[in-house]
């Protein structure tokens, strides 16, 4: 339980920051997918856009919490390209 109150404090403390230009041209985009019935290609670009926000150009932070831990390191590894084959192959999918 002390491991959870350490991470919730840290991300207290932190502020991570997304530029106004970048939700502009996202809330765009999505709204012009979902305007003309591309739902799926509105998604992706939300999807791929959150991955880049919190893995991409927040990398600086993560490495920061996990310091030195390789165990750490190797986590946020492979829930980034866990993450980034699971947009990858629904690119892909044709069908639900």
């Amino acid at each position: 339980m002390s491991g959870i109150n350490e991470m919730v404090e840290f991300f207290a403390q932190k502020v991570f920051i997304i530029s106004f230009g970048q939700i502009g041209l996202i809330f765009l985009l999505c709204f012009f997918c979902l305007f003309t019935g591309r739902y799926k290609t509105g998604l992706l670009l939300s999807y791929f856009s959150i991955f880049y926000w919190g893995f991409v150009s927040n990398r600086g932070h993560w490495l920061e919490l996990f310091g030195d831990n390789g165990t750490g390191l190797v986590l946020y590894l492979f829930s980034a390209t866990a993450i980034a084959m699971m947009g990858v192959i629904s690119i892909f999918q044709e069908h639900h």
